[in-house]
């Protein structure tokens, strides 16, 4: 990378990549595989790798009081390499030792499909008074995400006005000034996104063990019973639907994390979205309420308790997709700001998206920044020319990228309950008259539309708490991750999928 995440700012080297961390040195695409291009612009990464490294580290100093692993001039907790996006396996599992009774499986199975944890620095682990006023310093965070996530929408939208009255008049020196406001408010919404991501699991986690001891089949009726009341995506292709420009909406249709997508060599690599028309469509709903067939079944204390947590939950995996759509948004104003910025300033223009945001802020006082963007050129041409594997192992002392090898094979997980039949349709696909599963490789949120329409949803990717199963639960519809080949299956193929066992039948090899 080109800009290491301090305390202090540092002089910017020329590298493309970030260096691995001397002690957690175990990466994964991880949930950056479900929901980023799998290569990033050097711009993108300072917008998104940067502060989410920055958002991370400032929540584990209030939590813990200045760890020492989470210190020093190294990424502790995410990576790029070979312009591509990790998260550091080992840092986030060595985070799970941190708060009492969670395990690093409860890490992986979270955000990282399941695959074994590195082996834990235990020299490193807090101490036992420590952690247990770090989870309630955590629980406490969490309970004011709302009234943070509403001021955080206001501010997106200034932000959003800022820039169409600065690209109505054309104006630099307003151009200048959102772009000045703009970093604040994205550092802002990463971390908010960062709090909600990391408190999900151990709150998942508590949930778990409550309902075991509570009920019997906990863990099935904790995915029936835990569906967010209402995600922010419905409200953004309404909104999309208007066709504003510069509405919160519009970024919907972008890559949602790199800015540089009409950009070469980027565009090949962005993941362009299809906005999708609404309809008259309904999400599947259960006969009976799960909660209400709850009620009958247990005693009023455990209903109480139970029901409590899985709104608690829900809200929670409301609020972290609440705070990704804002990064997005603040991500989609400097997608239209940086190339009306560049073009202004004159000469190289095309160079921006090898800069980092800090590089191009001070581009106006110190032109001599942009000579920094052409060795990053040929850097990533080679990069994006290197293969790199979905986990990545650097413990070796030789230089070699080498693939981190699970011990545990890969299986078809349900993530969202509920059995689904219908024939096989891609989210590019057109909405056939029959009940459709969807399938893919991996989902975003473009995929919402489409959902009140579907009878179910298998992916290649995801995990229990990938964006695909929180938004499958919020639909009401099953949804199985882990299934090799889905997004290749033909159109029209018949297929049944139960998203609580995870089991697949395809009914219509043909």
């Amino acid at each position: 990378m080109t800009e290491q995440a301090t305390e202090q700012p540092q002089t910017v080297e020329v590298s493309v990549d970030t260096d691995p961390h001397p002690y957690f040195r175990v990466y994964s695409a991880g949930n950056f595989g479900e929901v980023a291009p799998q290569r990033l612009s050097p711009m993108s990464w300072s917008l998104v790798g940067d502060p989410m490294e920055r958002g991370t580290r400032a929540l584990a100093r209030r939590l813990w009081g200045r760890p020492a692993w989470a210190e020093g001039g190294h990424y502790v907790f995410v990576g790029y390499f070979g312009c591509r996006p990790y998260h550091n396996l080992a840092a986030y599992c060595h985070l799970s030792a941190s708060i009492p009774g969670l395990q690093p499986s409860d890490v992986t199975d979270a955000y990282f499909e399941g695959i074994d944890s590195p082996e834990e620095l235990t020299a490193l682990r807090s101490g036992r008074v420590r952690q247990v006023a770090g989870s309630a310093k955590l629980l406490g965070e969490l309970r004011d995400t709302g009234p943070r996530l509403r001021a955080l929408e206001e501010r997106v939208a200034e932000l959003e006005w800022g820039l169409r009255a600065a690209t109505t008049t054309d104006s630099p020196i307003a151009l200048a000034g959102v772009l000045r406001d703009a970093l604040p408010v994205l550092e802002e919404a990463w971390a908010v996104h960062i709090l909600t991501t990391s408190g999900l699991v151990p709150v998942t986690a508590l949930q778990r063990r409550v309902y075991g001891k509570l009920l019997r089949h906990g863990k099935e009726i904790a995915h029936w019973l835990t569906r967010p009341r209402e995600l922010v995506w419905d409200r953004l292709h309404t909104a999309a639907s208007t066709l504003d420009p510069y509405g919160p909406g519009d970024f919907l249709a972008s890559s949602f994390y790199e800015v540089a997508d009409d950009q070469a060599p980027w565009q090949d690599y962005a993941v362009r979205h299809k906005q999708v028309a609404g309809g008259s469509g309904e999400a599947s709903v259960a006969p009976i309420d799960p909660a209400e067939a709850l009620a009958g079944m247990v005693s009023p204390w455990r209903s109480r308790t139970v029901r409590s947590l899985a709104v608690a939950v829900g809200e929670m995996m409301a609020g972290r997709e609440h705070s990704k759509s804002l990064a997005m948004r603040t991500l989609h104003v400097y997608r239209r700001l940086l190339p009306a910025l560049a073009s202004s300033m004159g000469g190289d223009a095309d160079l921006w998206p090898y800069l980092t945001i800090r590089e191009f802020t001070e581009l106006a006082t110190r032109p001599g920044l942009i000579e920094r963007a052409r060795p990053r050129i040929e850097a990533c041409r080679a990069a994006l020319a290197t293969p790199m594997p979905e986990h990545l192992d650097l413990t070796g002392d030789d230089g070699v990228i080498r693939p981190w090898l699970s011990r545990t094979p890969q299986g078809l997980r349900g993530v969202a309950p509920g059995i689904g039949t219908g024939t096989v349709m891609t989210p590019e696909g057109d909405l056939p008259d029959d009940p459709v599963i969807i399938v893919c490789s991996s989902a975003d949120a473009d995929i919402a539309p489409l959902l009140p329409f579907a009878e179910g949803v298998l992916s290649e990717r995801g995990s229990d708490l990938s964006h695909i199963a929180i938004l499958s639960r919020e639909y009401g519809i099953p949804c199985v991750v882990g299934y090799p080949g889905a997004a290749s299956l033909p159109a029209g193929t018949a297929v049944s999928i139960n998203g609580s066992t995870g089991e697949v039948n395809i009914l219509d090899p043909s």
